[in-house]
This record gives structure tokens, C-alpha cells and sequence, in this order.
């Protein structure tokens, strides 16, 4: 907890850190993780994606629920619950909106809320059936739940591997239209205004998405959304090389889709920037772009990507970019208010903005390391992240050569 006046009882618990010329802020929430955790821990498990958020001046994780088995029952949330104050670290529990994340029934929403899920989501599946995401936010807007929802019409990305345009053209891959997003944004914001169910849609990626995103907010619509760094980082330009790391879904879209996200977030459309985190085995993407598995790592370099594309090319307000980590996040997910002040929570991160380095495949300390940013340069590197007034990570190497 953060006070005006602390009492040490040694000189050997106290620790200064200077932080003159750095960034000081709260510690940022990742709103779209998926931990892998049970079923895949293999590819991360609960502890080395708490260290990779760590990295990232991470202190709060929202965790999808599509492990295996699912989280789709109360036994499965009260897992996520208890192995997060197992690891020491705020790990928030998502559960499915249906169960077994097969879109067909709708699951225990009330029951899975009393046990702690702070949401409900089918992320890495689309509901398709209309009736069903119908009966989900009737039942959802019964006690205010919020829906997490994953936009994407299979009948028109089924068997799709890149956005469908110019590039996946010339290099003979199957398109992912963005037509497949946005009718199903266009559903869900019918559906909403509808039942008054709260909705968030996740990686959004599709200027059309944005457009109707600001016009349901217009009309009053209870919406929100986020994009994901890589989509706001590059273009589909970068299909070029055949590199698997770029292959996520929904796919990244051309520059006037990157330009529109941008400019949403420059307007307030968008509320929050997640990673998706979402690691995969070397097995599973070191193969042909169209055998590959879909997804990207994301919580090392959430602020760095972040802060280098919207800040130092953009020019959009820090504080701007900030709020779309820490403040943002919390409001959707009804976390309280972000701040560091007299008698919050001591979840700090402590920033070198002038320090810029590229992102290197052996540094990366998710267990897996399909990251689209390896041979980037970012910028804006993480010296310190408190959580709960622990000092969880101190780069090192970074403050080697400060002193």
C-alpha cells in the first residue's frame, strides 16, 4: 500500500530507488492472456507467464478461459484462483460463455460469477448461433456480467489463413475477409441494444469494426473494445517472408485497417490495448504459414510496442497511451480506480524511456517464443515492476549501465 509515512524496522528493508528521468506509473492489466494453464504447460503454465508479465510491468492478468478442460465450471475457476495466490500475483479468471466453449449451451453464468470469473468469454471461438449469444446476454445483462467477445463468421474465414487482400493474392494464401469480423460486430451490437448486455469486442482489427464500435457508443450501446499491439504494429505487408509468427487471428490487416485502429485510438473509440498473448510450441509454428497455428506472444512487449509505434511515432499523449493499460482496463473490468496515491495498492512499474533495444528470440522468457516483434527495436525499457509493494522484477542489465 502506498503511504505518506512508513515505518522500517531495519536499514537492510529499505530500498531507494531513484527514478529521476524515468517514468513512473501504475502497474498495467493485460486484459487478454491466455495462460495455457491447465492442458498446454507445455507451451506456458501460470509461473513463467507471471514472470514474462513481470518483464512487462505486467501486475495484473486477465486469463482466457479456453485451456483444457476449459474453464467452464466452478471447479475450473476456483483452479485459476487458487494457483494465482499459489504464484503471488493477480491473476483474474475469465469463464466460457457456453460450455465447453462449443457455442451450443450456455453456461452457469450466474454460478461461475459468484465463484469469481470477472467476465465471460469464448475467445479463440465465435459464437455463430444467434440465439444462443442472444440467450447469453439476456442472462448476462440479468446481473451486469461482462461479455468478452471474439467476432468471427466461420462460414467466411473457414479455411483461411492471412487477410483477405493484395498480399495474401500474390502469395497464394487463404483470405480472411474482414467481412468475417464485422458482420458478427454488427450482430452483437444489435443483440446488445437489444438485451442492454455489456459488451467487449477483443482484437479488433477491421476499420469498418471501428466505425460501428463508435457508432453504437453514439447511440448508447454498452460497448467497449481493444486491439492488440501487433495489429496496431504492422500491416499485412508483413506476409512477405512467410514468417508463421504473423499468422494470428483475426489476421493482421492492411495499412488503412492499422491507420483506423490507430486513429480510434486517437479519437477514444478504443479503451484498452491487450496482448493475446497466446505462445505456441516451435513445433506448431516452425512449419508452412498454412499448417501453422494461429497466435502470438505478447506480454514482454506490451508497453515497449506500445510506446514505440503510439508515442514516439505517433505522438499521442503518454498519458493517453498509459490509460489504455492500466485505467481503461479497469473500468471495463470493474477493477476499482488506477492510480498511484496514499492508501492504493503499490502496483508500479518504473520505466527507462530513452532506453531502446531489439527484441531477441534468447531473451524472451515466456517459454514459448513466437513473437512477432524478434529483430524489432522498441523502445522504452522496464527497470522496475512492484506488485503489491514487492519489488517482482529488476532489469539488471539495464541498471548495470545507469550506474
Amino acid at each position: 500500500e502506498v503511504k505518506k509515512n512508513i515505518e522500517i524496522d531495519s536499514r537492510e528493508d529499505l530500498k531507494v530507488i531513484d527514478a529521476e528521468g524515468l517514468l513512473v506509473c501504475p502497474g498495467f492489466i493485460d486484459m487478454h492472456v491466455h495462460l495455457r494453464d491447465p492442458g498446454n504447460e507445455d507451451e506456458e503454465d501460470m509461473e513463467s507467464a507471471v514472470a514474462a508479465a513481470k518483464r512487462g510491468g505486467i501486475t495484473s492478468i486477465v486469463a482466457m478461459p479456453n485451456t483444457n478442460p476449459p474453464v467452464d465450471n466452478i471447479g475450473m475457476v476456483r483452479y485459476v484462483i487458487n494457483k494465482s495466490r499459489q504464484v503471488g500475483y493477480k491473476v483474474y479468471p475469465v469463464a466460457s460463455m457456453t460450455k465447453g466453449i462449443e457455442g451450443k449451451e450456455v453456461s452457469e453464468l450466474g454460478l461461475l460469477s459468484e465463484a469469481g470469473a470477472i467476465a465471460f468469454s469464448d475467445d479463440g471461438n465465435c459464437v455463430n448461433d444467434s440465439k444462443i449469444m442472444y440467450e447469453v446476454m439476456r442472462y448476462a445483462s440479468q446481473f451486469d456480467a461482462l461479455l468478452i467477445l471474439h467476432e468471427e463468421d466461420y462460414s467466411l474465414s473457414r479455411s483461411g489463413c492471412a487477410n483477405e487482400g493484395y498480399f495474401s493474392f500474390i502469395l497464394g494464401l487463404s483470405g480472411i475477409p474482414s467481412l468475417s469480423e464485422e458482420l458478427m460486430v454488427a450482430r452483437d451490437i444489435l443483440l446488445a441494444k437489444k438485451t442492454g448486455a455489456r459488451i467487449h469486442i477483443t482484437h479488433v482489427s477491421s476499420s469498418n469494426s471501428v466505425q460501428m464500435i463508435r457508432r453504437a457508443k453514439e447511440e448508447g450501446v454498452r460497448i467497449t473494445c481493444d486491439v492488440t499491439p501487433h495489429h496496431l504494429f504492422f500491416n499485412d505487408s508483413c506476409l512477405l517472408d512467410y514468417d508463421t509468427n504473423f499468422k494470428v487471428n483475426p489476421p493482421i490487416r492492411s495499412e488503412e485497417d492499422r491507420l483506423a485502429l490507430i486513429n480510434g485510438i486517437k479519437e477514444g473509440v478504443i479503451d484498452a490495448v491487450a496482448s493475446d498473448h497466446a505462445p505456441h510450441l516451435e513445433i506448431e509454428k516452425n512449419t508452412s504459414f498454412n499448417e501453422a497455428s494461429f497466435g502470438v506472444i505478447g506480454l514482454e512487449t506490451l508497453f515497449k510496442a506500445c510506446f514505440t509505434r503510439l508515442f514516439m511515432e505517433e505522438k499521442i499523449k503518454l498519458s493517453r497511451i498509459i490509460s489504455l493499460l492500466t485505467s481503461g482496463p479497469a473500468r471495463i473490468l470493474n477493477l476499482g480506480e488506477v492510480r498511484i496515491g496514499e492508501g492504493k495498492a503499490a502496483d508500479i512499474v518504473i520505466i527507462n524511456p530513452e532506453k531502446k533495444g531489439v527484441i531477441k528470440k534468447e531473451d524472451i522468457i515466456s517459454k514459448s517464443k513466437n513473437s512477432p516483434f524478434i529483430g524489432k527495436t522498441l523502445c522504452g525499457e522496464i527497470i522496475y515492476t512492484i506488485s503489491d509493494g514487492m519489488i517482482v522484477f529488476e532489469n539488471s542489465q539495464v541498471l548495470g549501465n545507469m550506474v
